[in-house]
């Protein structure tokens, strides 16, 4: 196998897993001895060669062909979440100018006409939110890394999916929302498990009587240390 080819921009590779970390650091291969072209590794990143092509074992042995390949797959992940995601939008427009109609209807037959009153009330709806705290971990070497933007959390009932730092342990986990003054305005406990080489958390939280600001995210597994998050709850 040859490098001919304009080789695939790496540069997109973020470590989602434990596969990641140890495959794109363990091999670094600076001659990029053995790497195949880069329409070859489109093709392996696409899954269009059968598993025992023997090109599969060189990404195992080269993290440069391993980032590469990777950075083709997260970036046709993301066009596809994006893709899903505006459809989404387009579905929930609908769905929102259904209800307006209908909402607008119902209160002016209950009513008797447009100058009538009614009392305002809020419906909870429950939230899917994936919160990631692997860019979190503290890392070592020479220089600080960049400290990551706080959470998003949203305001209402969630239904929390955490994904935990790398290296933690599955098990019995407590969750907490603290205010600026390290007081818990919200807690949940969950059960986390190994998912997609992943230590993944599902649970509940209730943030529909928090004000908007900051806070922190505080997790632990029971009998251990707490681990904070700055998030922002908008």
């Amino acid at each position: 196998m040859t490098n001919g080819g304009q080789r695939p921009d790496a540069s997109g590779f973020h470590i989602e897993n434990e596969m990641d970390l140890l495959f794109g650091r363990a091999h670094p291969n600076p001659t990029r001895e053995g790497c195949p072209p880069a329409e070859l590794l489109t093709r392996l990143a696409h899954r269009e060669l059968p598993i025992g092509d023997p090109a599969y074992d060189h990404i195992g042995k080269c993290s440069p062909c391993y980032q590469e390949l990777r950075a083709i797959q997260q970036a046709d992940a993301a066009r596809l979440a994006s893709a899903a995601r505006r459809k989404r939008l387009t579905y929930a427009a609908a769905a929102v100018l259904v209800l307006a109609i209908t909402g607008s209807w119902f209160v002016v037959r209950q009513t008797g006409g447009l100058g009538g009153r009614t009392d305002a009330s809020i419906a909870q709806v429950e939230q899917d939110v994936l919160l990631d705290l692997r860019p979190f971990a503290v890392t070592r070497g020479p220089e600080p890394a960049k400290e990551p933007d706080a959470l998003v959390l949203p305001r209402g009932r969630l239904r929390a999916t955490i994904l935990l730092e790398v290296g933690s342990e599955p098990g019995d986990y407590e969750i907490q929302i603290r205010d600026a003054n390290q007081q818990p305005r919200a807690s949940a406990t969950g059960r986390a498990m190994i998912v997609d080489f992943v230590t993944t958390l599902k649970t509940s939280l209730d943030t529909s009587t928090l004000p908007p600001g900051s806070y922190h995210l505080a997790v632990r597994r029971q009998g251990e240390s707490w681990r904070l998050v700055p998030a922002q709850l908008r």
